[in-house]
């Protein structure tokens, strides 16, 4: 008889875990947001916000190295690796480059936004790091459609040596892991699009936004947990 592990014990279990905690963070973070943003008294709009700008900042170490795997990534890429074709390697060669420059530029104003260390040119630099993360973004939602749109049909299983049981055959993300991430991709363009004044959505619409793409993204970490 199998054991129903409680609600408790699995949040326990996805929260222990960086990237669960992470997730659980970014949610309460956009959570903040969409609740400050509607509230009516300056006072609990401010006490919210400020909520958010905290737990934006904590979510921050938790990427303060994660550059190094986008030029990582970009390394192997350099090194003929890619199971894709010219195109798309060469897309996804410019989308982890962007990426990991955003990740980079974003590490040199962490001590400002702990008010360590203020410098004058934090927005400009800021700036800059969040339209390599839009061109980054932009670029894997491309590819997702493309993928999407024109990825071969999955092969038809082979047999073993026996001819009974069919055997696995590697295959590329499904129709809905692309449209989940299409759908993750579209809302966190929000942030850096609000961010350098390309994209005209609210402060409200970016919250709700972050709870959608949070949700979709945590719900898969949660499946590849239990």
């Amino acid at each position: 008889m199998a054991l129903v592990t409680s609600p408790i014990k699995q949040l326990t279990t996805f929260t222990s875990q960086t990237a669960g905690l992470e997730k659980t963070l970014r949610f309460i973070q956009a959570v903040s947001q969409v609740v400050g943003e509607l509230s009516a008294d300056k006072t609990v709009a401010r006490q919210w916000l400020t909520t958010r700008d905290q737990l934006a900042l904590g979510r921050r170490y938790f990427r303060l190295l994660d550059f190094y795997g986008c030029f990582e990534r970009v390394h192997t890429l350099l090194a003929g690796t890619s199971s894709q074709g010219a195109v798309l390697g060469t897309m996804e060669l410019a989308e982890y480059t962007f990426l990991g420059l955003y990740l980079l530029l974003e590490d040199f104003t962490i001590l400002h936004d702990m008010n360590v260390y203020h410098v004058s040119w934090y927005r400009p630099l800021l700036t800059e790091a969040n339209k390599f993360w839009f061109y980054a973004i932009i670029l894997s939602i491309i590819r997702a459609t493309w993928d999407l749109l024109f990825a071969p049909a999955p092969p038809t299983p082979a047999k073993n040596e026996k001819g009974t049981a069919p055997v696995a055959l590697a295959t590329g993300p499904s129709k809905s892991t692309l449209v989940k991430r299409i759908v993750i991709n579209v809302c966190d363009l929000t942030l850096p699009g609000s961010f350098v004044g390309w994209l005209p959505v609210t402060g409200l619409q970016i919250g709700i936004a972050m709870v959608v793409s949070t949700l979709l993204a945590g719900h898969g970490i949660w499946v590849a947990q239990h």
